[in-house]
């Protein structure tokens, strides 16, 4: 039956039949045909057969130049080539570099050395700790870990008031950001391998080493890196093993020494342990709720959260690197695990994990609606109905509105020091998605003001990249609210991928209001950017602030140092051709402007290497900014409803959407950043 209604009519009757599917199927993907006909097969639903229009002549294609901006390989620091897809934040950061009128050479950095490479003994000290510097730890008598008996005999050596303080650090610090063990588990079966003469688990050791390694970082004494290259050097020999072994240990030892190596500039050698971590949890089932073998309740909930934890980990590496998933099915059947039973109750906000899976699935959608796989999005991609992109956005809009009261921004000053991070980091993860999905518009209109600054722009480009500012902004408030509130990570977590994300958005901000010559409107912009860089350069100073944390904090200052430098040249050349004023009295003076934030505190001129400094000492007293607003009002545009509902069936009618095309833009936008040697 033909339906005779107007473009509109039929998207509103659209809207709002995907609107009735999502309140039923919460995590349907309606993103194309295939996906809703294999989503009508698994509910038993008997569907028509659709066929696929293709309006592109095969004819009249034309195949793609190989040039400087296609770089489908890229050399790492071992000399060999790795697939970078053409959405990865390299080609983000080199365009924005040309934009900016400040492109030069940049190299591969954050895919380092072989992580393997041969322990150099002449490196090595004597003694790996201090009796004096790390309060009585044993000193071990071997220059080199291949002279010690076995790594576990050698791990045993250590003081075990320093192996307490260090898994202690674990579970205070990292856990939380990243729950792969259960805690009272994983020191049931360490007090069993301390009182014990026999050989552990090697996955399980694995495990512990891994714990060891990453908690160096935020211990609250000095540990040499000495004892991190020996640690590193006894997991390396328990790896293979781990590669052959089907249970939890091995997903749980795999996903800590990929952490370590995303952290340490082996984000190459991080994806390929997360991958082998994917494969080994389909064998052993976690990727299903109905696998119940010998099961105890306790073991049933640990399993979901493994699975959770590592599916929210694989696609924050899919969303940086622009490659494809290895958990092709987002649509899976594990629930949200039980929080009482798996321990996390009194440490993080109630139905907290329910809304991070719910989070995590978006997440995992709109990788897959950037495709992935690295071909080009049609021209009218949002102009089609069901655009994979806008309904994300939709998707996202109606997670936030549907958060509970206890989970809301604004929450945030009112909860336990304990569940303030977890909060905000949900939130910067909303935020940081958002911008995932909306920043290539953010890219678009940048360039086409950048070769005219009178240009007039389609105006579901301008609201998608205003969506896109709104959450940079979002997202920098709450990192900064972070480190007012002394719980920054710059050691261990995405803390500074996440200030990255947002600084690039910021930059851009900046960049499309100079052009257009609206400093006032830029301003917030500059502000934040400035006092993210100035919180990066704190965290700087720390020796303990690992290899890939390190060029990502560099990268915020050095685009704000770019943003000034060009934001000082556009006043001088506007000043050069402004007439001047016959009374410079009668000029009005500026007006001061301020972000509805705290200023950051002042930046020392020595900062020794604070340990744990961002996380407060015991008995000292946590104090709220007011840097966070309660439902960011910046998002809460007056039509934002209105489009976002409408966005898949607008249409240009000054015939200029040609231009805003997603082909051209030759990189979206992601989070994974790269260093300027």
């Amino acid at each position: 039956m033909r339906i005779y209604e107007s473009v509109e009519g039929v998207g509103s009757r659209l809207a709002l039949l995907e609107s009735l599917v999502k309140g039923l199927l919460p995590e349907a993907d309606l993103s194309s045909n295939t996906e809703m006909l294999q989503l009508g097969k698994s509910l038993g639903i008997p569907l028509p057969v659709v066929e696929e229009v293709h309006r592109t002549d095969p004819d009249k294609v034309v195949p793609k130049v190989e040039d400087e901006d296609t770089l489908p390989l890229l050399p790492d620091q071992q000399g060999q080539v790795q697939y970078i897809g053409p959405a990865s934040s390299f080609q983000f950061h080199l365009t924005l570099r040309r934009l900016m009128g400040n492109y030069s050479s940049f190299e591969f950095a954050m895919f380092g050395r072989n992580a393997a490479d041969p322990y150099d003994a002449a490196q090595a000290v004597p003694a790996l700790f201090d009796k004096t510097e790390a309060k009585a730890i044993q000193e071990c008598s071997h220059s080199s870990p291949d002279d010690c008996a076995s790594p576990s005999e050698s791990v045993k050596e250590i003081d075990g008031a320093v192996l307490d303080a260090l898994i202690d650090a674990y579970f205070d610090v990292i856990h939380s950001d990243f729950p792969v063990l259960h805690e009272a588990s994983f020191r049931e079966s360490y007090e069993i391998w301390v009182g014990s003469n026999a050989a552990p688990d090697p996955a399980w050791f694995c495990g512990l080493l891994c714990v060891l390694i990453l908690a160096r970082r935020i211990a609250p004494f000095d540990i040499p890196e000495a004892a991190e290259k020996q640690w590193w050097r006894h997991a390396q020999k328990l790896l293979p093993t781990v590669f052959f072994t089907s249970n939890m240990f091995a997903v749980q030892a795999l996903m800590l020494t990929a952490l370590h190596l995303h952290n340490t500039s082996h984000r190459d050698a991080c994806w390929n342990l997360t991958g082998t971590a994917v494969r080994i949890g389909f064998a052993i089932g976690l990727h299903r709720d109905d696998v119940r073998h010998s099961q105890s309740p306790l073991l049933r909930e640990l399993r979901k959260q493994l699975w959770w934890t590592l599916y929210a980990f694989e696609q924050m590496q899919v969303s940086s690197y622009d490659r494809p998933s290895a958990i092709i099915n987002t649509s899976s059947t594990v629930a949200y695990p039980n929080e009482r039973i798996v321990g996390v109750a009194g440490h993080c906000p109630q139905d907290l994990l329910k809304w991070s899976q719910r989070l995590a699935l978006l997440l995992g959608s709109a990788c897959k609606a950037l495709d992935p796989t690295g071909n080009a999005s049609d021209d009218d991609s949002y102009s089609r109905p069901l655009s994979p992109t806008a309904g994300i956005l939709r998707d996202l809009n109606r997670w936030k509105e549907s958060l509970p009261q206890h989970l809301s921004l604004g929450i945030a000053d009112s909860l336990a020091p304990s569940s303030q991070r977890p909060l905000l980091l949900l939130h910067a993860q909303y935020f940081y998605t958002i911008i995932l999905v909306s920043r290539s518009a953010l890219l678009r209109r940048a360039t086409l003001l950048s070769k005219n600054t009178n240009a007039v722009l389609p105006s579901p480009m301008v609201t998608v990249s205003e969506t896109c500012i709104d959450a940079g902004r979002g997202l920098g408030r709450i990192l900064h609210k972070l480190e007012t509130i002394h719980k920054f990570n710059s050691r261990t977590w995405f803390d500074s991928f996440y200030t990255v994300t947002s600084a690039l958005v910021l930059v851009l901000d900046i960049f499309c209001n100079v052009k257009k010559n609206s400093p006032v409107n830029a301003k917030p912009s500059e502000i934040l950017l400035r006092d993210l860089s100035i919180m990066m350069k704190n965290h700087l100073r720390s020796p303990r602030m690992p290899g890939s944390l390190q060029n990502w904090g560099k990268i915020v200052v050095d685009v704000n140092a770019l943003t000034e430098q060009f934001r000082a040249l556009a006043v001088n050349s506007q000043q050069a051709t402004r007439p001047l004023a016959s009374d410079p009295s009668s000029i009005p003076a500026a007006p001061s402007y301020h972000l509805p934030t705290d200023d950051l505190p002042p930046v020392p001129d020595l900062a020794p290497d604070p340990g744990v400094e961002v996380f407060p000492p015991p008995g000292q007293e946590l104090t709220m900014s007011a840097a966070v607003s309660p439902e960011d009002s910046h998002l809460a545009r007056e039509n934002a409803n209105q489009f976002w509902a409408q966005l898949s069936f607008m249409h240009d009618p000054n015939g200029q959407m040609q231009d805003w095309g997603w082909d051209d833009i030759g990189a979206l936008l992601r989070g994974d950043v790269f260093s300027q040697q």
